[in-house]
């Protein structure tokens, strides 16, 4: 039986705060200013496990105060302010113009126990001069990483042992070693302990159960293509039993069953799990001469990435931050990209400062959300590029001069994810700032 689902609805006005549409200003604003209320804000939680789920387990006990609240300004390159719900003012002071506001709660994570990662964004509102505004609308904030949960059949609980575990990965490429994993053992399971994986288009969930079982070595290994954000992926391993087995035989060897069940958060209703592979349809360990490509290439060949000398996109490039760095991407596919992602990942470009620069650690190249285009223009990247067959990255001076004020003698990575009709290529640019 499905569950019901539910739908968690809140606004954040009722919780610290309420006033009417006549309350007069706290601080007189500036001219050219006006102001916002946080009775405002609205969010609608769309989780229909959240009560059973890592926040808490009644509505009332859901920590609404540790939401971040960003308001920004239409075409501006940064935030015009950013609050934790719980520390927001009663009323905030804006210039005029076009704003929207952002809710999330948690952080996007590659791989981390109950961090679920929910984020909405409110339509499109004015702030006029010397007016309050006391309504922008409904903000639903929805489940933006994969969740992900294993179950042991009570047969297969009893026989294996207590180092037994399933080690989950989530990732465009789960064979790379330095992929980050989640191993779940007997204690996640018992303690209803869920998973949480950064979702980027296209990745795929591959589960492994490495144990012993009734003193035998097994391992057993199931995999997803193209697993969606707001899913639950519940995996379960129970012993694989046949009649006539010759229970006795010294020889004999012990399979693992799985089976998979796929729900959407949102809407708390199961999904066809068309894509779930068996076993056989992935290579194994024991069996290298299997290819490891599951997705061979299609003839005319997957986009090229490609440094714009001096820089080598297959080695770490020292850079002095008075020379743009330059990379060239093209597809030879009908219809060009469909896909352009850039991943920021560098020990010194923090989620602050990103933000404060008017990036994240995510950027969508294909289709740019609007509060990012102007600044990824500054910094040298294209935007909007879905449909195109050619585009040039030359990141600036300027973000070049940002990593050095900030990360001088280290090496930061920007990983380019590339698709178009023919397939997708990975390649990660590596600039040491000298």
């Amino acid at each position: 039986m499905k569950a019901k689902n539910i739908l968690l609805s809140l606004s954040l006005s009722t919780l610290l705060f309420s006033c009417e549409k006549d309350t007069p200003f706290i601080t007189e604003p500036a001219e050219g200013e006006g102001q916002i209320l946080k009775s405002a804000l609205n969010v609608d939680l769309r989780d229909g496990e959240l009560g059973q789920s890592s926040l808490r387990s009644t509505r009332a006990d859901v920590p609404y105060d540790d939401f971040k609240v960003t308001f920004i300004k239409d075409g501006s390159s940064s935030p015009a302010s950013s609050y934790r719900y719980g520390d927001m003012p009663d009323v905030v002071t804006l210039e005029k113009g076009a704003y929207s506001v952002v809710a999330t709660y948690g952080e996007n994570l590659d791989a981390e126990w109950n961090n679920p990662y929910y984020s909405g964004q409110s339509d499109v509102f004015n702030i006029r001069a010397g007016e309050i505004t006391d309504d922008i609308g409904e903000i639903v904030c929805r489940l933006e990483n994969i969740k992900v949960s294993i179950a042991f059949a009570p047969i297969l609980t009893q026989q294996m042992s207590e180092s037994s575990y399933v080690e989950v990965k989530v990732a465009p490429d789960v064979d790379d070693k330095s992929v980050k994993g989640l191993q779940f053992t007997k204690f996640e399971e018992e303690n209803g302990i869920s998973g949480y994986f950064r979702y980027v288009k296209g990745v795929s969930l591959v589960a492994t159960f490495n144990g012993m079982v009734e003193g035998l070595r097994v391992s057993a290994t199931k995999a997803i293509k193209e697993v969606e954000k707001g899913n639950h992926y519940k995996i379960t391993f129970k012993l694989h039993t046949q009649e006539g087995e010759n229970q006795g035989d010294a020889n004999a060897e012990i399979g693992l069953d799985t089976s998979v069940t796929v729900t959407n958060v949102e809407r708390n209703v199961d999904i066809e799990d068309d894509e779930i592979l068996d076993d056989s349809e992935r290579p194994r360990e024991e069996d290298p001469e299997k290819p490891d490509d599951p997705n061979p290439p299609v003839p005319g060949g997957a986009p090229e990435i490609v440094g714009v000398a001096p820089i080598d996109i297959d080695a770490v490039n020292e850079i002095d931050g008075s020379v743009p760095v330059g990379m060239k991407v093209t597809s030879s596919a009908d219809g060009g990209f469909s896909e352009f992602m850039v991943l920021i990942d560098s020990p010194d470009l923090t989620p602050d400062e990103l933000e404060s620069a008017g990036l994240s650690a995510e950027l969508n190249l294909a289709e740019t959300p609007d509060q990012f285009a102007t600044p990824l223009t500054n910094f040298g990247f294209p935007v909007n590029v879905k449909g195109q067959k050619e585009a040039n990255i030359e990141i600036s001076t300027m973000l070049l001069g940002m990593l050095q004020a900030v990360g001088q003698g280290h090496t930061h990575n920007f990983k380019l994810i590339v698709t178009d009709a023919n397939g997708t290529t990975e390649k990660t640019l590596q600039l040491h700032i000298k």
